[in-house]
Formats: C-alpha cells, sequence, structure tokens
C-alpha cells in the first residue's frame, strides 16, 4: 500500500519541489538563500532535473545541515562504541561455529580469499 497523501503533503510538493530550471530562469534560489539569512532554518526544498527524475538533490540552510551532521556524528561513535564494548565482553568467548556455517552457502573460501587479497592490494596502494 501506498502512503497516505495529506493536505500537508501536497503543500510541501508545490512550494518545496523544485525543478532546476524554475531555479536558473528565476530569482527562486536567491529567495531561498535569502530565506536562511541571519536564522537557522529548518526549512528544506529539493530540487530536482526535469529531464532525469532520478537526478535530486536538497537545498538547506548550512548551520541546520550542521546540527544533523553532528546528530549523525553522535549516533556513529555511539555505535562505534557498543562495538567496542561488545567486543571486549566478547572476547574471551569461544568461537564454536564453523566457518562455513557463519557464511553459509553465499561464499566460497577462494572467493574470500581473492577478496581479502584485493584489499590488501587496495591498502598497498
Amino acid at each position: 500500500m501506498g502512503k497516505r497523501v495529506t493536505t500537508d503533503t501536497l503543500a510541501f510538493i508545490q512550494d518545496h519541489v523544485l525543478n532546476v530550471t524554475d531555479l536558473v530562469r528565476t530569482k527562486k534560489l536567491s529567495q531561498i538563500l535569502d530565506s536562511y539569512a541571519d536564522t537557522k532554518s529548518t526549512e528544506i526544498f529539493i530540487v530536482q532535473n526535469e529531464k532525469r527524475r532520478n537526478a535530486k538533490a536538497v537545498i538547506v540552510d548550512l548551520e541546520y545541515f550542521e546540527e544533523l551532521l553532528r546528530y549523525k556524528e553522535a549516533v556513529e561513535q555511539v555505535m562505534d562504541e557498543e562495538m567496542v564494548r561488545v567486543a571486549a565482553e566478547r572476547k574471551d568467548d569461544v568461537a564454536d561455529i564453523p566457518l562455513e556455517q557463519v557464511i553459509g552457502d553465499d561464499f566460497s573460501f577462494d572467493e574470500i580469499k581473492a577478496e581479502m587479497d584485493k584489499i590488501e592490494l587496495d591498502d598497498e596502494e
């Protein structure tokens, strides 16, 4: 089933999904950038190329984008710390599952070895 469309969704699409041609031919880009001046804004705009619908980007206030990146970095740091904690907790556990069972039928030893060799060559470059 598709997602429910609301009047808010339609208003967002009408006001915030922009065609790159419209940005170039009008003052819309300047208006968007001016709206970000002097205050942090959470307002975002989606820009797409009319000829290539999958060519999309987001215009967002730089201060707001930096805030989002800090959240992302904090989440990644917590995940890294949790992985280190779990690894330290399990360091003395006995690995009693054979490698063949862990990797299943998806990989052969030769494929894994070839990938490891490829990674080592990339690291040397």
